[in-house]
């Protein structure tokens, strides 16, 4: 397995790429906006009926939609936070597992000796 530094490294990278740089180079972010999603429902839907193109309920439409847009990229974070967890817990055991074995290498050849 990869060191905790380089795992770390490569999944903010990884996070970095995917939610940031991405996403500005295309205007990705535009369509998390409260304009744009009120332009999508109005336009492509005029002749719809249900509580999305009811006034009244829209706002609430638009927060939810905005909500199922980002679920990918906080799937994505979520994703990564839990590969640097995982990184650092095995980096955490692999580094008492070496000293334990260091120990007892100490151990026997001190008693080898006597």
């Amino acid at each position: 397995p990869l060191p905790f530094a380089e795992t770390c490294f490569i999944t903010v990278m990884g996070i970095l790429v995917n939610l940031i740089i991405v996403p500005l180079v295309g205007d990705g972010w535009v369509i998390f906006s409260y304009e744009r999603i009120k332009e999508n429902l109005s336009v492509n839907n005029a002749d719809r009926e249900g509580p999305c193109f009811d006034p009244e309920y829209q706002d609430l439409c638009i927060r939810m939609l905005q909500w199922n847009r980002s679920f990918p990229g906080s799937t994505i974070l979520f994703i990564g936070l839990m590969i640097i967890i995982a990184s650092f817990s095995t980096s955490v055991s692999f580094r008492r597992l070496y000293t334990t074995k260091r120990l007892v290498r100490v151990l026997t050849m001190q008693q080898k000796k006597d």
